[in-house]
């Protein structure tokens, strides 16, 4: 038994009702087959429209082609965008109240940042690093105890974990900053054993070079995220930046971030001490003024000082592996292919 009903909407196919002969549009809509079937069977179906079409409980719809919309891509962009990495969807259900999230999409930047420096694998659940909470609270503008409170809620969730770390400092046990492990995934933050082991800081260095949270808050001076970034990462900074190549100033690559700020006066010696440190790294001395041209390029905002790390890191690499027998050449391949 078939049930009257509404006529036939597009992308059905109309079929006379029990007892109406089938028109020659209908027919055709059923296929070559039925065609074929109809001239073995000497059938001439009638050109008129059937009345009150049905629609045949068996009718197939047609097949409509599906359109795939891509997924948002959340892009990143260097050290210091304040907006450049989107709070991750999954946060939403478990992290609540604005302070708390605030924190916790900050260290969650750093994070990335850290992960994509570090060329950590796309899968990492988690990501240890150092940072003293004052430079934290600096940042955000509020005390301390406002961010112990935040972070207490951020780690009943899960979401982070925490531990203030211990060094030696004129021979005393000091604490010389937070222990962070920052998820970047779903799960549970856990500080680990070799989290707590490894030397995450010198405090008499930084100390001689004036990079302390206590400078920061003597200054009364805001610390950027930028700065957050390099602390983590283990370049250090005071609020007065580190002396070009001054007695105790140590050389490290992430002191490339100073370049594009650095007094014209003081720029010259230390793009000589870091092209020094880059021959140094990539066991190439013949290449020093090769090296201080692309230093100078970092400098006049040529090229973003994030490049050059990511550069640098996968030129030794590739050393490592025996790939090429020129660093310079191959350094200057990774730069094209990251600019």
């Amino acid at each position: 038994m078939v049930a009257t009903g509404p006529p036939a909407r597009s992308g059905y196919h109309r079929l006379p009702r029990k007892g109406k002969p089938m028109n020659a549009e209908a027919l055709k809509k059923l296929g070559k087959a039925a065609l074929r079937l109809a001239q073995a069977l000497n059938w001439n179906p009638q050109a008129s429209t059937p009345e009150n079409p049905v629609l045949e409980p068996a009718t197939v719809k047609e097949d409509t082609p599906k359109v795939r919309v891509p997924f948002p891509v959340a892009r990143s962009e260097g050290v210091g965008a304040p907006t450049a990495i989107k709070e991750p969807r999954w946060i939403l259900t478990v992290a609540t109240g604005s302070g708390p999230r605030l924190l916790y999409l900050t260290l969650y930047r750093i994070a990335r940042h850290i992960a994509k420096s570090r060329h950590y694998a796309r899968g990492t659940g988690e990501v240890a690093f150092h940072l003293p909470i004052e430079l934290v609270a600096n940042h955000l503008g509020v005390d301390r105890t406002t961010i112990w409170r935040w972070a207490k809620v951020l780690k009943a969730k899960g979401l982070i974990a925490y531990r203030t770390h211990y060094g030696t400092l004129d021979g005393q046990t000091r604490a010389t900053g937070t222990l962070w492990v920052v998820r970047l995934r779903p799960g549970t933050a856990r500080i680990r054993r070799e989290y707590l082991e490894h030397p995450w800081r010198n405090l008499e260095a930084d100390r001689a070079v004036g990079a302390t949270a206590w400078a920061w808050v003597q200054s009364k001076l805001r610390p950027s995220f930028e700065v957050l970034v390099l602390w983590a990462l283990g370049a250090r900074r005071g609020p007065q930046g580190p002396a070009p190549g001054g007695a105790g100033a140590p050389v490290d690559l992430y002191r490339v971030y100073d370049l594009p700020t650095a007094p014209k006066g003081e720029l010259p010696s230390l793009i000589t001490h870091l092209a020094d440190h880059l021959a140094g790294l990539l066991k190439d001395p013949g290449s020093r003024r090769y090296y201080a041209g692309i230093l100078w390029r970092v400098a006049r905002g040529e090229i973003r000082p994030q490049t050059l790390i990511d550069a640098v890191h996968r030129t030794i690499a590739d050393l490592k592996e025996g790939w090429a027998r020129r660093p310079g050449a191959l350094l200057n391949h990774r730069l094209a292919a990251l600019a």
